[in-house]
């Protein structure tokens, strides 16, 4: 990186880009230089703001969504400083979180399976109420597979001999369910079990199962009104972001020199063992084809929205990106299989551009979600049916992906990466720069981002290595947007920030 280029000089492109340069007036506030956003100092601030949410499980996403990018983070600082303060937080961070798996704490998901994973429910998951008959017994299994379901209620009310009425209400919603004279007898016209399932929209996602062995008449129970609990269930998705990190530092560790010894290498083969625990978790989700191909997919039944589909093309690739490491790490031919039969299963999705850029949708276009599904194709228990959903992949979901490419790149898995990696960078310099100083939200060059959306940009960082746009756009954006750090995604961008300016890819 040239010295003398600054946050204020820095041009849109160059002749060694190819991207005409911008010379307009920039867009950065006189003050904007109270932070530098690729210096240490910058991700000493971002380290200080994530540390102090003080994450202790991912019950609410927070190792996820948070802590996996601050340890991302600051395994990317090593790469561009070789500080070895950054791979002593990191060990620390690491002991916490390995400390915090469900076995670990002795907390279950909704099979009671307590592995060395990290739970998720609130938000991710469904919330279950049971409604019972007049004796107290559990007779129905009430279900609301959307946003805030644990804070859902079912009241009942009217209760006339056999019947009752039930009232359906989830704060994430204003719309109210009603459902009237409806009986726990399944011979009933007006059986609750199908007067719910009846009343499931994509937008209201209420569905209902009987509990009892032997469903019958009964009388119902007395007005009241029933709350939910929220499901516990470990997405692959989350298990590939945490566990991420960790492989790359075992592989960082075992091929280096420096690194491998002592202290370190046990941690290091420590951290191995839980990740290869992790990793094989999920093992009963992948599903791979005659193709060649293959994908992690919901099981039928889990207690989340889109049970019994497909998964998002990035949240495959959130384990994808594990797999490729323990590879690197291990040389085990079973990891690079899997690695190659993600990358197959990608390509169907990605588009090439006249202009060289690809574009992709968020779901796989051989996907349920993306055809859409009727109730009568018995895919899914809690979200029974779906409308065609083919909306293109925004830049913070993609981030994730192409993590997995480049992971995968840098291991010579594929000798067509070497191409994809450039029509990936393309995506970023043709498509997602919308201006000098913002960015589109989606990867073919639509929809107004938000300055929340606007900085996970950086998280392309890697692709620095290929284009210095990526990197110079990125502060760009930063700059404009005046990022006060408050959360792991913004430490991460921060430290490819730092590892761009610092050229650390020609250092590995």
């Amino acid at each position: 990186m040239n010295p003398h280029i600054t946050r204020r000089t820095l041009l849109l492109g160059s002749a060694a880009t190819g991207v005409l340069a911008w010379t307009g007036t920039s867009a950065v506030p006189a003050f904007a230089d109270a932070l530098v956003y690729d210096s240490p100092e910058a991700f000493d601030t971002a380290q200080a703001a994530y540390l102090a949410t003080n994450a202790q499980h991912n019950e609410a996403g927070l190792y996820a969504w948070g802590e996996s990018y601050f340890l991302l983070g600051l395994l990317r600082m090593y790469e561009a400083y070789g500080d070895m303060r950054y791979l002593q937080t990191f060990e620390q961070r690491a002991t916490h979180v390995m400390a915090t798996t469900d076995q670990a704490r002795g907390v279950t998901d909704y099979l009671g399976r307590s592995g060395k994973v990290w739970r998720a429910a609130g938000a991710y998951t469904a919330g279950h109420g049971v409604l019972p008959d007049s004796s107290g017994s559990a007779a129905i299994q009430l279900r609301w597979a959307g946003a805030r379901s644990g804070e859902s209620t079912a009241e009942v009310a009217n209760v006339s001999g056999s019947t009752f009425d039930l009232i359906l209400r989830n704060p994430g919603t204003t719309a109210v369910v009603t459902l009237q004279g409806v009986s726990l007898d399944p011979s009933a016209t007006t059986y609750v079990v199908t007067a719910v399932n009846n009343a499931y929209t994509a937008g209201l996602r209420w569905t209902a199962a009987d509990l009892r062995t032997s469903p019958g008449p009964a009388t119902p129970p007395s007005p009241a009104t029933i709350t939910f609990q929220p499901q516990f269930y470990v997405f692959a998705v989350h298990t590939g972001m945490v566990a991420f990190p960790l492989a790359r530092y075992v592989r960082m560790v075992m091929r280096s020199p420096r690194l491998r010894r002592g202290a370190r290498l046990r941690k290091a083969n420590e951290i191995l063992g839980a990740v290869r625990a992790a990793v094989a978790f999920h093992d009963g989700e992948y599903v791979a084809r005659p193709d060649g191909s293959g994908d992690y997919v919901w099981p039928k039944g889990a207690p989340i929205p889109f049970d019994g589909t497909i998964q998002p093309y990035n949240q495959s690739h959130g384990l994808g990106q594990v797999l490729v490491e323990l590879y690197r790490a291990t040389g085990e031919r079973p990891f690079r299989t899997r690695v190659e039969q993600l990358l197959k299963a990608y390509r169907v999705g990605l588009t090439l551009g006249a202009d060289g850029a690809y574009v992709w949708p968020y779901w796989p276009p051989y996907s349920q979600l993306y055809a859409g599904y009727p109730n009568t194709a018995g895919i899914s228990e809690y979200t029974p049916s779906y409308p065609a959903s083919r909306q293109i992949e925004d830049i913070s979901h993609a981030a994730i992906s192409l993590e997995f490419v480049q992971a995968a790149y840098e291991a010579g898995i594929d000798d067509g990466l070497a191409a994809d990696v450039q029509r990936f960078t393309a995506t970023f310099t043709k498509k997602v720069i919308r201006s000098a100083t913002e960015v589109w939200l989606r990867v073919d060059g639509t929809t107004d981002a938000a300055p929340a959306n606007a900085v996970q940009c950086a998280r392309w960082g890697a692709y620095a290595e290929h284009d210095v746009l990526v990197y110079q756009q990125s502060l760009r954006v930063y700059d404009a947007v005046q990022l006060v750090p408050s959360q792991g995604s913004h430490a991460l961008g921060i430290a490819y920030l730092n590892w761009a300016k610092q050229g650390a890819w020609r250092k590995q």
